[in-house]
């Protein structure tokens, strides 16, 4: 018989907010609750005194990591598919600043600093049209990380940190290319990924198109103003992608998302499978062949293993380095890894961009050296906080910006909460790449609950989540439900109303300040959804203090934003940076990623920055004054 949910363990309101001097004192305190739980859960996990005593014992394989099928699989495919190019796609540092024989003063054409989906449909879509002698070139400050590679257990997690999380070094740089690039600021804590492919490494794939309202306020340029402007760009970016709708009913996550929208319908919620990048290949994929995707890439199947958040060891899921980026470099640009990019300088040429370049030593540690290298055009794809603290150092060094760099910071308005006791089982537990006899766990998101009959500012998105494996075990102790089979993640997206502000800390490291939001109108609604849902699954909703009582976005937006004058913005309709100085634009500088967004979607971002990458990228090689650099491309 189901017992009824505990009501007595609902979480308290939350209390207002003393001072920032008493906010950071009681995070600090939570997060070393949250180190010292998660450590004894982890010892508990690893040193069991007996099976029958050990409710965790089950799990306790997720502490280990070693090799498997699938990782040996994936290794292989991808180094076949990159044969020709020595098995990656990053060629060595020695081979970004030698000497190249050149009829002008700078050493590339095109600079692209970043990899993530605006810097990668770029770089393709450039090389692609790049008239012969034209040099392209991606800098990535992380490293390229190999299908079958990524780290499948919490020690990995933190290993690959590249701040420092804790303690009175907070916030500095603690493994420089590091895969997770976590900011924790105040009010919210951010998250993003680092590595040739950026945040595709480390998302959950979901490719949405937001709703037409979306783009209707007077913040986004006059040219954008009507959604279907970006359609036929929507669909350019949905075919590159593989994007596709998940099975129906394909996981019992799945289905509980599915009940709770059945039961939440009479409030005008809709429910559907979403749309994701993610490759299948049949019923059974453990023993099918890969396929050859559409840029020469062979993948396997999704597995349905519940890890796409600490990277794909199957090589199912699409990220950019199965799509644009072997298409970038196949056309002939050059793709680096290891290359942070400081700040840019004016030159009477064009852009000085002035770089560490990260070189690992044979003991692991990271060698960093400064340098500079020279282009004629600069294109800045580092992300929302990555660009933004590019042109804020610019500024130090003399870049004439628009005083609205930093303003309008949104983060998509990201919620994170959980279900404990549903009634419908979950089964969220992550397994990684490793053989699983039981149900599928899925993808990390395969569905998609809205509210389409609101007012705009008001819609929500709100989608199920998997746990990856490396902190199964952890959650599976703060749920109180060890196998999470009665657990579900709640990830939630709506308007926060972007009024988030960026600035540099102490130590040149880009920071949100955003007074207010903790005990905004908007974090209250999210809540309150978030415990419908727990409701109509017969259980209850919980959010956790361990993470600091703060905000946490995945899908940071903005600094940079387009408009249609350097008054209202940092870069046009198509990502150029404007000059304050002259009225005009810097002639070869521009912003493509999720920086130049005005507003926020209230949806996963990737396919309205990869939309909006690939509209600029057409700007960019019709521009008259490039036809030196490439050949002029038709319009969608």
């Amino acid at each position: 018989m189901q017992s009824k949910p505990d009501q007595s363990v609902d979480q308290p309101p939350v209390p207002a907010r003393q001072s920032t001097k008493r906010s950071r004192v009681g995070n600090e305190i939570q997060r070393r609750g949250f180190v010292t739980l998660l450590a004894g859960a982890l010892g508990t996990l690893a040193k069991p005194t007996a099976q029958a005593a050990n409710p965790f014992g089950k799990l306790t394989g997720r502490q280990r990591s070693g090799g498997s099928v699938y990782k040996s699989r994936a290794m292989e495919d991808y180094q076949r598919s990159l044969s020709q190019f020595g098995g990656r796609l990053a060629s060595p540092l020695s081979e970004l600043t030698h000497s190249c024989a050149r009829q002008v003063p700078w050493q590339f054409d095109v600079l692209i600093v970043g990899s993530g989906y605006g810097a990668s449909t770029v770089a393709a879509r450039l090389a692609q049209r790049r008239l012969p002698g034209t040099r392209i070139a991606i800098l990535e400050r992380g490293r390229e990380w190999v299908p079958g590679t990524f780290p499948d257990r919490v020690s990995g997690l933190l290993d690959e940190s590249r701040l420092n999380l804790f303690g009175p070094r907070r916030g500095t740089v603690d493994k420089a290319t590091g895969l997770f690039d976590v900011r924790q600021c105040d009010e919210i804590t951010v998250l993003s990924g680092s590595g040739l492919g950026g945040t595709s490494l480390i998302n959950a794939n979901v490719a949405i198109r937001p709703d037409a309202e979306v783009f209707l306020p007077q913040a986004w340029p006059m040219a954008l103003r009507h959604r279907e402007i970006l359609d036929p760009y929507y669909s350019r970016a949905e075919y590159e992608l593989g994007v596709s709708q998940e099975p129906y009913d394909h996981s019992p996550k799945m289905i509980a998302s599915r009940v709770a929208g059945q039961h939440l319908s009479r409030c005008g919620a809709q429910w559907q499978p979403a749309s994701i990048t993610v490759t299948r290949t049949g019923s059974c994929p453990a023993n099918a062949l890969p396929i050859v995707n559409r840029q020469g890439m062979l993948q396997r199947g999704c597995i349905d293993c519940g890890d796409c958040l600490m990277g794909c060891n199957v090589g199912a899921k699409n990220s950019l380095v199965m799509n644009y980026l072997p298409l970038a470099k196949r056309s002939g640009a050059e793709l680096y890894t290891g290359v942070e990019v400081q700040f840019v300088r004016k030159v009477q040429f064009g852009y000085e961009v002035h770089c560490l370049f990260h070189t690992q030593l044979p003991d692991g540690q990271i060698q960093s050296q400064a340098g500079c290298l020279t282009s004629r055009m600069v294109v800045l794809g580092a992300g929302s906080l990555g660009s933004t603290e590019i042109l804020m150092r610019s500024g130090c060094h003399g870049l004439s910006l628009s005083p609205r760099l930093g303003c309008n910071w949104t983060g998509n308005g990201d919620a994170l909460g959980f279900v404990r006791k549903s009634q419908i089982p979950t089964g969220i537990a992550g397994h990684s790449a490793y053989p699983a006899e039981r149900y599928p766990v899925g993808p990390t998101i395969q569905t998609n609950l809205t509210f389409p009959n609101r007012p705009p500012a008001e819609r929500l998105l709100i989608q199920e989540g998997a746990a990856p494996r490396a902190y199964t075990a952890a959650l599976g102790v703060l749920m109180r439900n060890p196998r999470l089979d009665q657990t579900l993640v709640l990830l939630g997206m709506g308007h926060d109303g972007a009024e988030g502000r960026i600035e540099l800390n102490e130590h040149g490291n880009a920071e949100v300040l955003w007074p207010g939001l903790l005990d905004s109108p908007y974090r209250q609604m999210i809540r309150a959804e978030f415990s419908r849902v727990a409701q109509a699954l017969g259980g209850q909703y919980e959010f956790l203090r361990v993470f600091g009582d703060r905000m946490v976005s995945v899908h940071p937006l903005g600094g940079c934003g387009m408009a249609d004058d350097v008054a209202r913005g940092v870069v046009n309709d198509g990502g150029q940076v404007f000059d304050p100085i002259t009225g005009g634009l810097h002639a070869g500088l521009y912003v493509i990623d999720g920086a130049i967004l005005p507003t926020s979607l209230a949806c996963n971002p990737l396919l309205t920055i990869t939309a909006l990458a690939e509209r600029s990228s057409d700007k960019i090689v019709n521009d008259p004054q490039l036809s030196d650099l490439f050949f002029a491309a038709q319009s969608s």
